[in-house]
């Protein structure tokens, strides 16, 4: 990926035009003219680099889940926790918040007065793509936002609209998606934006905004999720993609996420490189001493080896022992947590590391169950800000999930829609087809405040597992208004502790409590007093 952003573009313009006299005359030095820069598609293509490090920042993605029901970390998330105060700016809505879609409306304005090949459509919809990811992240945070389709500057009227129904603004990023999808490349060697790229972040989009609309009663969510299912099944039909596997359940998921190169991986849509001495990161030296840890709820999600949840299977073995625990269960359990037979850490001479288990220190670990999902236990890759393991940003194994979700919500998830998503995932891991009948009740599905079917339950536990660390569960909640599961103590309790015979507590003397204002962010206090035309989200008056 080309990490040229806008600001070195404008430096080389500068640099290359320095000795034309007549431009030193024409134009003043410390600037750009839109006349001179708006030209080729060469330009839009350097434009449009600003935005690709803003693609789901990749560094520490298993905090994210410090907010949900799967990780409890050290210190308590104050937001999960309703300790959240309401800012006085910032917050997820400041001019730097904003800055990304007016730079994206900027580009916009100018390019409709260029002569459009296509070249030019194509990075047209690379910049419609990044304006519809940004808006796509305000709904998900505030529900209704402004929407603005015009360069704004200053002193003009629009930067003090009221906000816009979501869906107003979900039916405008809907015909910038699908304008990146008509316009973008099937294929790029320089691993930009495609049309499948496009068409999995649609995917996305329109699960979250579907199945919001539909569990918070909004209606019109029907049409939204067919566009969701329609997006997965173009991507799947394509046959570009397929899961990565080297026949091994046992260690295929694990190595999936600890790749030095993703480039040719069957599995990807679209990724972040990292190169040695250009751009590197630090997940694997943070993940070593994480401060957090998975619940003992998301541990019991895991079924067993025969299929069948923990509470129905004579194969689980309890979990008094922290090793029994793991006994016959889904063998992405021991690739997404760590399990004492793991090597820890292999340093340099090749003497090997292994951890004790079970582990409570709030440095490393607080419930005892590592989050080891994209850690390696190499010695060169603790070292700090110098790893260079690649990171996936829209993964085919987690897109066949969201359309056999997206067909379920629609009462259309078949065998054959089954056979073809959630069960090739479990082929990877040698575990038993999901039947469209699902076979069985579980005692601990969970206490959805909107009830689901059987199958959805189902879907939803194999989005958990396999979506684990990866920084979504919190979005899962919110669109599946099941904030009241984080009610649940043991959302907040670890593995069991051998001096006490108990489940390791947290939080001693705390109980959580939710409160639906939670699915939605306040409004900072400063933005309502300079736009009295905004109005604040249910519940944080």
């Amino acid at each position: 990926m080309k990490k040229i952003t806008i600001y070195i573009s404008v430096l080389l313009l500068v640099v290359t035009t320095a000795c034309n006299d007549e431009y030193l005359e024409r134009y003043p030095l410390d600037q750009i003219s839109d006349v001179q820069f708006w030209s080729t598609s060469t330009d839009l293509e350097l434009y449009a680099n600003q935005f690709y490090n803003e693609l789901r920042d990749p560094h520490y993605n298993w905090r994210i889940d410090d907010i949900s029901d799967n990780n409890a970390p050290g210190n308590r998330n104050a937001y999960a926790w309703g300790e959240y105060v309401i800012p006085a700016t910032g917050g997820g809505w400041g001019k730097s918040d904003w800055q990304p879609i007016r730079r994206c409306n900027y580009a916009l304005a100018r390019i409709a007065d260029m002569e459009k090949d296509a070249l030019v459509l194509r990075y047209e919809g690379e910049i419609r793509f990044f304006k519809s990811f940004f808006y796509q992240k305000k709904i998900e945070r505030f529900g209704d936002v402004p929407w603005f389709d015009k360069d704004l500057q200053t002193d003009s009227e629009g930067l003090y609209k009221a906000r816009d129904s979501r869906k107003v603004v979900f039916d405008n990023m809907l015909a910038d998606m699908d304008f990146a999808i008509e316009h973008l490349p099937e294929e790029s060697g320089e691993n930009r934006l495609t049309k499948y790229v496009a068409l999995a972040f649609k995917a996305e989009a329109c699960l979250f905004e579907g199945t919001f609309r539909k569990y918070h009663g909004l209606g019109d969510h029907e049409p939204i999720l067919k566009e969701a299912a329609e997006a997965a099944e173009a991507v799947i039909n394509s046959g570009k993609f397929s899961l990565y596997s080297t026949g091994n359940p046992e260690q295929d998921y694990f190595d999936l996420f600890v790749q030095y190169n993703l480039t040719g991986n069957p599995e990807v849509i679209f990724f972040q490189r990292f190169v040695e001495g250009i751009r590197m990161h630090n997940n694997v030296r943070q993940l070593g001493e994480q401060h957090t840890g998975y619940t003992k709820d998301f541990v019991k999600s895991y079924l067993s080896k025969d299929g069948l949840p923990i509470a129905l299977s004579p194969l689980y073995q309890g979990d008094q022992n922290f090793e029994d625990e793991f006994v016959d269960r889904d063998p992405r359990m021991k690739q997404s947590i760590y399990f004492p037979d793991r090597p820890y850490r292999i340093y340099s001479d090749g003497s090997i590391d292994y951890r004790t288990m079970p582990e409570f220190d709030n440095n490393y670990v607080t419930t005892s169950y590592y989050i080891t999902k994209g850690y390696s236990p190499y010695e060169v890759d603790r070292l700090q800000n110098q790893t260079t393991i690649d990171v996936f940003t829209y993964r085919y194994g987690k897109l066949l999930v969201t359309y056999a979700e997206a067909k379920a919500e629609l009462g259309e998830a078949t065998q054959e829609v089954l056979d073809n998503s959630i069960n090739l995932l479990r082929d990877r891991v040698g575990m038993p087809h999901l039947m469209a009948n699902v076979g069985f009740e579980d005692p601990d599905w969970p206490n959805w405040e909107v009830p689901v079917t059987p199958l959805i339950n189902e879907i939803r536990r194999e989005r958990r597992i396999e979506t684990a660390g990866e920084g979504t569960r919190w979005e899962d909640l919110v669109r599946w208004k099941a904030g009241k599961l984080l009610e649940n103590p043991l959302t907040y309790v670890g593995a069991v502790d051998p001096e006490t015979g108990e489940y390791r507590v947290i939080y001693p003397g705390n109980t959580r409590t939710w409160n639906d204002k939670l699915y939605l962010y306040p409004i900072p206090v400063q933005e309502l007093s300079l736009n009295p035309q905004l109005t604040q989200n249910p519940g944080w008056n």
